[in-house]
């Protein structure tokens, strides 16, 4: 037992002896009192005992580390990791991540004594990013559709070279790291009709969480619906009347990234609406190419001419979403 541990045993016996009762109180006061500032004197001035002062075995130290890889440590010292604050999260810097590198040093750089993130899988390298990062945003990793597809935390961002302000990214844009997979989305959002995500109003994370979720698409809500209505709050409702499709889901009418079309819309008005609305009833003609030029009946060839309230109304009357 080290000299803190006989402190800590002296300390527990006086206290139990004072507290049975069984000394007169000039006893407590010419030996237990003196005892306990003894004691804590010792426990504060003695060394710790040797295995106490040893360092964990196998770690070299981030400044041995710095020696060789300068570029990397000067690099790391502008990021979230170089700050002091990660001191508080781990005391072995490099080597939190890269494991113990003293045998890596002893062997002359030997690159199969150290964790190399390049020659690990994507479940291994991910994980080690886990260790520290499990809350929040990642907690919906293990399962998630970038984690099933083989990718890896070291995929997307960059410890020692970030190129973003935020998120430790490869790329200076979150829309840029994206963009280098989602190509078909990256061309939609060259459309005419967008959410301003090229001017950098919105980004993807703003809809999404790439980390994992527990809607289709990565949507970070519970459905499509509640994603929209975080900004057109307008048409959330409840209303009176309201249109069926659009309660079910806003992608029956819009596509959220980028469409030629007017509004976000998948298709051309009036054939969007006749998707449902065919050549019944009112006006009972199916507008097509060959009297869309001739017909006075849509003037602008869209239903929402007349149409407007297409989310929902509240007028008693407004069944039909009249203006």
């Amino acid at each position: 037992m080290g000299s803190r541990g006989v402190v800590v045993s002296w300390l527990g016996r006086a206290a139990s002896l004072y507290a049975q009762g069984g000394l007169r109180m000039q006893a407590r006061l010419t030996w237990i009192l003196p005892l306990c500032l003894g004691g804590l004197l010792v426990a504060f001035l003695a060394p710790v005992n040797a295995q106490e002062e040893a360092a964990p075995s196998g770690f070299a130290g981030a400044e041995m580390c710095a020696e060789c890889h300068e570029d990397v440590a000067k690099g790391l010292s502008h990021t979230v990791h170089g700050e002091k604050g990660f001191s508080m999260r781990s005391e072995q810097g490099c080597e939190a991540c890269h494991g113990p590198g003293e045998a890596h040093i002893e062997e002359g750089g030997d690159v199969s004594k150290i964790r190399s993130f390049k020659n690990l899988s994507a479940a291994d390298a991910s994980a080690v990013c886990l260790e520290c990062h499990e809350n929040g945003r990642r907690m919906l990793w293990r399962g998630s559709t970038h984690e099933s597809r083989n990718l890896a935390c070291v995929d997307c961002h960059s410890i020692h070279q970030a190129k973003s302000d935020k998120f430790q990214l490869k790329t200076a844009r979150l829309e840029d790291t994206c963009a280098d997979c989602h190509l078909q989305i990256k061309a939609q959002i060259q459309k005419t009709s967008h959410h301003p995500i090229r001017e950098g109003l919105i980004g993807c994370a703003d809809c999404h969480n790439v980390h994992g979720s527990v809607t289709d698409a990565l949507v970070s809500a519970n459905s499509s619906n509640e994603k929209c209505y975080e900004c057109h709050t307008e048409k959330r409702g409840p209303f009176m009347w309201d249109h069926p499709p659009v309660r079910e889901n806003c992608l029956n009418c819009h596509t959220p990234h980028g469409t030629n079309h007017p509004k976000l819309l998948v298709s051309k008005r009036p054939y969007l609406c006749q998707q449902c609305h065919l050549d019944t009833r009112h006006p009972g003609t199916l507008y097509d190419a060959s009297n869309l030029l001739t017909s006075n009946r849509e003037f602008s060839r869209s239903c929402s001419n007349c149409h407007l309230n297409l989310h929902g109304s509240n007028h008693p009357s407004g069944w039909s979403f009249l203006r």
